[in-house]
């Protein structure tokens, strides 16, 4: 299993992927009306996230505010610390002051519940949605670009390992690539699998 979830993260198989998964729309590809569309933006998103490897430093976690919950991340936590879910919100959560409908961690800079002599989340099977997909997918992100975030050592590395690989898949006349619907569509799932690592 593990040498599996390795050969996803190797950085030229990610790349590949990458390039054939944006040689097509979504709309090219996936013909029922019900399926996620994505943009190129957002395949480079889960490309990066695939390969993305966290350093440990704490800052997300001693400088993010807001950190945004959904109500069943606040269930989980309650459920992780063994406390009823009223208790959970009433000493945790508070309604997030920028966006309207939706929760928010009270009580942060640093989060309380990163453990600054371990350099780790004490919640971390449980963690947030926003943080697991920090720092390249959802609300940190930018519309129309991956935003590397240059206080996060791992999201400047990983846009650097997959400027590298793509250089790498580009420049090799040997690399297969084709635009064929089934291919690209493979390449999407794989990449929209990234969704499910989160």
């Amino acid at each position: 299993m593990t040498e599996m979830i390795e050969l996803e993260r190797d950085p030229k198989k990610v790349a590949l992927q990458l390039l054939c998964a944006t040689s097509l729309p979504d709309e090219q590809v996936f013909t029922d009306l019900d399926a996620p569309r994505y943009t190129i933006i957002d395949y480079y998103r889960m490309a990066c996230h695939l390969l993305f490897h966290c350093h440990r430093c704490g800052h997300c976690c001693t400088t993010g505010d807001p950190i945004r919950l959904r109500a069943e991340d606040a269930a989980a936590i309650a459920k992780s610390l063994k406390i009823p879910l009223n208790k959970a919100l009433k000493k945790y959560v508070i309604s997030d002051p920028e966006k309207a409908g939706a929760l928010a961690f009270k009580h942060i800079l640093p989060c309380k519940f990163y453990d600054l002599s371990a350099k780790g989340c004490k919640i971390y099977a449980v963690r947030p949605w926003s943080c697991r997909i920090f720092p390249f997918l959802g609300i940190y992100g930018s519309e129309d670009k991956v935003k590397v975030n240059d206080s996060c050592p791992g999201s400047v590395e990983t846009m650097m390992i997959l400027k590298e690989a793509i250089e790498t898949v580009r420049a090799n006349p040997n690399m297969p690539y084709t635009a064929d619907n089934a291919e690209v569509r493979k390449a999407k799932t794989f990449l929209r699998g990234a969704m499910g690592s989160i």
